[in-house]
């Protein structure tokens, strides 16, 4: 049988700490000091068969040498659902990811500041922090080129992350190093989306 007081010296020589019981469960709550994002909250031991752990880093404002067990076990029920949003029905959830606590709902997330408690925040409040998130839209093109002759949809020149490019509905062409994006127009536009070798109908 495995010694749960140090589990991990033979997994990547993490120091751990054991500060319980899970009461639900009947597993070993550790606390790990050094995970690759930071310390962390783990249920339980790594078993032989691999099963994934249950795994929560502990907030900047929480002292690791200091948590209880009762601060780790509300960790570990993370993330919580606070409620469904009165404008979709989706559920507001909130969490503590890489960077930190946040709440989110759908595709919007928004960080959660140090006077919010992860572990405490209501759905009014999320709800109301996730209306300052910044939502992924769809990109601001930098030129109107006009009408493609063949559906009279928009042909627009964006800026990529590697280099300026035109777009028809779905199709992407880049924009030749030695056309300038601010030059380029429609006629070569509608040439480069042909040579793209896509369907531009």
């Amino acid at each position: 049988m495995r010694n749960f007081d140090d589990p991990f010296s033979l997994k990547r020589g993490r120091p751990a700490k054991s500060i319980g019981t899970d009461p639900n469960t009947g597993l070993p709550v550790y606390v790990i000091f050094n995970g690759p994002f930071g310390p962390y909250v783990q249920l339980g031991v790594l078993d032989e068969d691999g099963k994934k752990l249950k795994r929560v880093a502990i907030p900047k404002q929480i002292d690791p040498a200091q948590i209880t067990l009762a601060q780790a076990l509300d960790l570990l029920i993370l993330p919580r659902t606070l409620g469904a949003h009165p404008e979709t029905g989706e559920p507001v959830k909130a969490a503590i990811g890489r960077f930190g606590p946040y709440v989110a709902h759908g595709k919007t997330f928004k960080s959660l500041a140090k006077d919010h408690d992860v572990l405490k925040i209501d759905l009014a409040t999320a709800i109301e922090l996730l209306k300052l998130a910044r939502t992924r839209g769809a990109a601001t093109p930098l030129r109107e080129l006009g009408a493609h002759p063949e559906d009279g949809q928009p042909v627009q020149v964006f800026s990529g992350r590697y280099s300026p490019y035109v777009k028809h509905g779905k199709v992407n062409a880049t924009i030749p190093k030695e056309t300038p994006a601010d030059a380029i127009t429609l006629p070569q536009a509608l040439g480069l989306l042909d040579r793209a070798g896509r369907d531009v109908k």
